[in-house]
C-alpha cells in the first residue's frame, strides 16, 4: 500500500496532530472507570466486545483524556488489515509522531499482530490500547503478550447505561440483595416512577443493545440497523475473515435458530439434523458465534466439569434486541410469552440447573454465595412456580433465592429459605443474580 496514502488517513484519523481538538461523546460507558487505572500502567490494554457497543468511541474518550503523546488507527478497511501496515503506523507514530499511547482499532484483522506488538512492546517501551470484534484472537494473544496484556469486554449496554444515555432518572441502587429492608428502602424511593421504568424496561429490551439506537424509534430502522449493521456483518464478513466458513447461509441459519430459541436447552445431535449438517460443523459454528459475541452458552450446574461436558446446554442470543431484528417482530408482538425467554436472556449466567424430572432453574449464581435465580415475567406467582427452586435448595447450600416477576416485589420463604421476588427492571439496577 502507498505510503502517502496511509499517512494520508493517519492525520485523518488523528485531529489532535494539526492542533485539532478530539471530537468525543459526552456519555461514558460503565467500562471507562475500569480501564482508565490502566492508562498509567506498562501492560497493553485490550478491548473487546460485539460491534457497534462502541468500542472505538471508548477508545476515543480514553485518547482525549491523556494530554499529548497519542495516536489512533483502525483497520476496519480490508485494505490496511496488512502486517506491513501495522508495522509502519507504529513506526510513524513512535519515530514520526512521537506518540507514546498508540490505540489500534480492529487489529484482530491483521495476520500476527501478537508478534509486532510484543516486539515494539518490549525495544519501544510502547503503551497500546488495542480493540477487537472477536476474542478468540485477543485470546490467542495472551500466549504471546504473557504478562503484558490486559483485557476488558465491552457488553451491549446495561439497562442501567441505557437509562442515562437516554437522559431518564436512574436510581442510585447498589446491589443490596442481602439486606432485604436495604433493597425496599430503594425500591420505595423508584415507586413514584414505576411507569416510566417499565416502559423503558420494554424499550430496552427491544432496542437497548446499542448506543446509536437509544434514541430511535423507528422500528424498521432499528430493526435495519441491528440485522445489516450489526449481524450480516459479522456473519458474512467478519467470522469469515478469520475463520475457514464454508457456509455463510448455514452460518445465518444456526444464528437465527439461537434467536428463535433463546433461553432454551439445545443438543447439538438434534441440531445437526434440524440444519443437515454433521455434528462437527453445527459445533464449530457455534463456536464462531460465541467468539464474535453473537451468543453466549450456560453449562448445567454441576461440580463435576465432565458432567457439564455431556448434559444439554442452553444457548442465549447477545441481547433480546438482536433477536428482535432478526427474527422481524416490531414492539406489537412483544406479548408476555414472547416476552418471558428474552427477559431470561437479559439474566443468563454461567450455569443453569436441571435435574432428571425437569425441574429447572434458569440461572446460578456462585458467588459470593450461592443464589438461585428463577424468572417468571408474569403479575402472580403460585407455589408451583417456586417449585424448582425449592428443590434446587433441598439439594444445594443455598439458603437464598430471587424470583424476577412482572410486576411483584416483596419476600416470601421456601420451606425457611428467603427468596426475594423482584420485578425484572428493578433487578436489572441492582444487578441481583
Amino acid at each position: 500500500m502507498n505510503n502517502e496514502y496511509l499517512i494520508r488517513l493517519i492525520h485523518e484519523y488523528n485531529p489532535q496532530l494539526a492542533g485539532r481538538p478530539i471530537d468525543v461523546a459526552e456519555f461514558r460507558r460503565d467500562l471507562y472507570r475500569e480501564i482508565e487505572p490502566w492508562l498509567t500502567k506498562k501492560q497493553a490494554i485490550a478491548i473487546v466486545g460485539l460491534r457497534r457497543t462502541g468500542k472505538t468511541t471508548l477508545m476515543r474518550q480514553l485518547m482525549s483524556d491523556i494530554a499529548h503523546g497519542t495516536l489512533f488507527f483502525s483497520f476496519d478497511e480490508e485494505e490496511t488489515q496488512k502486517k506491513e501496515v501495522l508495522v509502519f503506523v507504529i513506526d510513524y507514530a513512535i519515530n514520526v509522531v512521537h506518540a507514546t499511547s498508540i490505540f489500534l482499532d480492529e487489529i484482530h484483522y491483521v495476520d500476527d499482530w501478537e508478534g509486532v506488538l510484543k516486539r515494539y512492546y518490549d525495544q519501544k517501551q510502547s503503551k497500546f490500547i488495542i480493540s477487537g470484534s472477536e476474542s478468540l484472537e485477543i485470546s490467542k494473544a495472551k500466549a504471546t503478550l504473557a504478562g503484558r496484556l490486559v483485557t476488558f469486554q465491552l457488553d451491549t449496554l446495561s439497562f442501567s447505561e441505557y437509562l442515562r444515555l437516554k437522559g431518564g432518572a436512574v436510581p442510585e441502587v447498589s446491589a443490596v440483595s442481602g439486606d432485604f429492608s436495604a433493597l425496599e428502602h430503594a425500591y420505595h424511593r423508584c415507586l413514584s416512577q414505576k411507569e416510566y421504568y417499565e416502559h423503558e424496561f420494554v424499550e430496552y429490551l427491544y432496542k437497548g443493545a446499542f448506543p446509536e439506537l437509544v434514541r430511535e424509534e423507528d422500528g424498521a430502522i432499528i430493526r435495519r440497523y441491528i440485522a445489516d449493521l450489526v449481524v450480516r456483518k459479522i456473519i458474512y464478513r467478519d467470522i469469515p475473515a478469520i475463520f475457514d466458513i464454508r457456509r455463510r447461509d448455514l452460518l445465518y441459519d444456526l444464528f437465527r435458530f439461537a434467536c428463535s430459541t433463546t433461553s432454551g436447552v439445545f443438543d447439538i445431535q438434534n441440531l445437526s439434523r434440524t440444519l443437515a449438517a454433521s455434528h462437527e460443523t453445527v459445533a464449530g459454528y457455534l463456536f464462531f458465534l460465541r467468539t464474535a459475541f453473537l451468543i453466549r452458552i450456560a453449562e448445567p450446574y454441576s461440580k463435576s466439569p465432565a458432567k457439564r461436558m455431556r448434559r444439554h446446554k442452553k444457548v442465549y442470543v447477545a441481547h433480546p434486541s438482536i433477536a428482535c431484528a432478526v427474527l422481524g417482530y416490531d414492539r406489537t408482538q412483544l406479548t408476555e410469552p414472547v416476552l418471558g425467554p428474552f427477559v431470561e436472556t437479559l439474566f443468563s449466567g454461567t450455569f443453569f440447573w436441571r435435574d432428571k424430572e425437569k425441574n429447572e432453574v434458569d440461572v446460578v449464581v456462585e458467588s459470593p454465595v450461592l443464589i438461585p435465580v428463577e424468572v417468571k415475567y408474569q403479575n402472580s406467582i403460585s407455589p408451583a412456580d417456586t417449585k424448582s427452586l425449592r428443590r434446587f435448595m433441598e439439594i444445594h447450600p443455598a439458603k437464598k433465592a430471587v424470583l424476577v416477576t412482572k410486576n411483584i416485589f416483596e419476600r416470601r420463604f421456601l420451606d425457611g429459605n428467603e427468596c426475594l421476588l423482584i420485578p425484572a427492571w428493578f433487578a436489572l439496577l441492582t444487578r441481583i443474580g
